[in-house]
């Protein structure tokens, strides 16, 4: 079975900073989230009806959101956009997601 999931794929030079700052600001479980796994690259997050995980490359930050079902995936990836426009507003971040 295929789990939907979406990607976005934002250009930044400042993405470790974005997953050091999103890791230290989810470790402490706002709204229900539960942090699975964190390194230095990357951070998989339990949304509760879907997982988020946060890469780190060189020039770009990439998001992923996978959940069971589409209006789970639509509800999630939209709070997942919020939150990360929200730490990005300085540099005007936005998160455009795609079919991964």
């Amino acid at each position: 079975m295929v789990v939907p999931a979406l990607e976005a794929h934002l250009g930044t030079p400042r993405a470790e900073r974005y997953l050091a700052q999103l890791t230290s600001h989810l470790s402490h479980g706002p709204g229900g989230l539960t942090v699975l796994s964190t390194s230095a690259e990357e951070l998989v997050v339990d949304l509760g009806t879907a997982t988020w995980s946060v890469r780190a490359a060189p020039a770009e930050l990439l998001l992923r959101v996978e959940a069971d079902d589409a209006d789970e995936l639509e509800q999630q990836s939209a709070r997942v956009a919020h939150r990360v426009e929200q730490i990005a507003r300085r540099d005007g971040l936005q998160v455009v997601w795609q079919q991964a």
